[in-house]
């Protein structure tokens, strides 16, 4: 073995073990000068570029040390996409503090050697003041065994707890897709009752079963999660409609919430503009009514009709002939 391959062997081997190697303690390591050791990265970097092998060996500016890093076409995540994938854990909210703490530790041990105490640095503040929801359920392998559960094709049946959390009951259906919106995991499937596909929390469902029948191409199944959340960026069943309203709040906020949402008419004297949206009624209705005096429903007449209805009842409400305890109570408007 020539001493270049052998230099070249200890270099590569120190960075695979995640040392620090600077330039200058290579060079006095190997009795060589400092352009020496530049020349075996080069090679070393030549031969990763040959065999395609998605690493290379950078230079760390702030360090003064070598390290091995992955190319990101394909390869591995770069310690900024990890950060990145860190946060978005942090702000959903949807894992308790146990699977959090698990993924977040897998990916932090992803992290280079040389960037884990400055991803730790901006992380831990979040996690540590992280407020997971309520159900306080493990998720991680309830999604995995659902999402082969759709791929197989197979129906099942589930205990599923309703909303009160008091009272559970039996489904038997089709699961068609796991999809996350707002800080919760839904299953989406078809039952045997029903035409229409309803929305299954799975913080709600106790436990679930396979049963016999199943149909043998799962990808028959497959969703267009897609247009769903196009047409139903909010997790309520009902039926997709066409809703024009004037809106006189930030515009971006309002296109950005509701991905169909187009404005057709600007009024430069009023301030405000006129937006049309495709969307499911029951959601669309909740998010306009969070808009406060913002927006003023145009059509279609039945929402017209509900919102003022509910507009009406919460203005009984604050006027107190609404909600006391030997007078009439608010309704549920669908």
């Amino acid at each position: 073995m020539t001493l270049a391959a052998n230099r070249q062997l200890y270099i590569l081997n120190a960075l695979n073990n995640h040392e620090f190697l600077t330039k200058n303690d290579l060079s006095t390591h190997f009795h060589v000068s400092a352009r020496t050791i530049q020349r075996d990265i080069s090679e070393l970097n030549q031969f990763f570029d040959d065999t395609k092998s998605q690493q290379e060996i950078s230079y760390n500016t702030q360090l003064k040390t070598f390290e091995m890093t992955q190319q990101t076409d394909g390869g591995q995540l770069s310690d900024a996409q990890i950060l990145i994938i860190m946060k978005v854990l942090f702000a959903s909210r949807a894992l308790n503090n146990r699977e959090l703490q698990d993924i977040t530790a897998a990916l932090q041990n992803q992290v280079s050697p040389s960037h884990r105490q400055v991803v730790s640095r901006i992380t831990n503040k979040e996690k540590y003041n992280y407020v997971p929801l309520h159900h306080d359920k493990d998720l991680v392998k309830l999604i995995w065994d659902l999402s082969n559960e759709i791929l197989a094709g197979r129906r099942i049946k589930i205990q599923y707890r309703n909303r009160n959390l008091k009272n559970w009951t039996d489904v038997e259906l089709q699961p068609k897709s796991i999809f996350f919106s707002e800080y919760y995991f839904y299953l989406i499937a078809a039952g045997s009752y029903h035409n229409r596909d309803r929305f299954y929390r799975l913080d709600r469902i106790i436990n679930y079963e396979e049963l016999a029948d199943y149909h043998p191409d799962g990808h028959r199944h497959d969703y267009a999660e897609g247009e769903l959340r196009k047409e139903k960026p909010f997790m309520y069943n009902g039926a997709v409609e066409k809703v024009t309203f004037e809106y006189w709040g930030i515009e971006e906020a309002a296109l950005d919430r509701l991905p169909t949402a187009k404005v057709i008419a600007r009024h430069p004297q009023q301030k405000s503009i006129t937006i049309e949206v495709n969307a499911a009624d029951t959601g669309l209705r909740f998010w306009l009514l969070s808009q406060g005096n913002m927006v003023h429903v145009l059509s279609p007449e039945k929402m017209v009709t509900d919102l003022k209805n509910i507009v009406a009842q919460m203005s009984q409400l604050y006027q107190g002939t609404l909600g006391q305890p030997t007078g009439p109570q608010p309704t549920l408007i669908n």
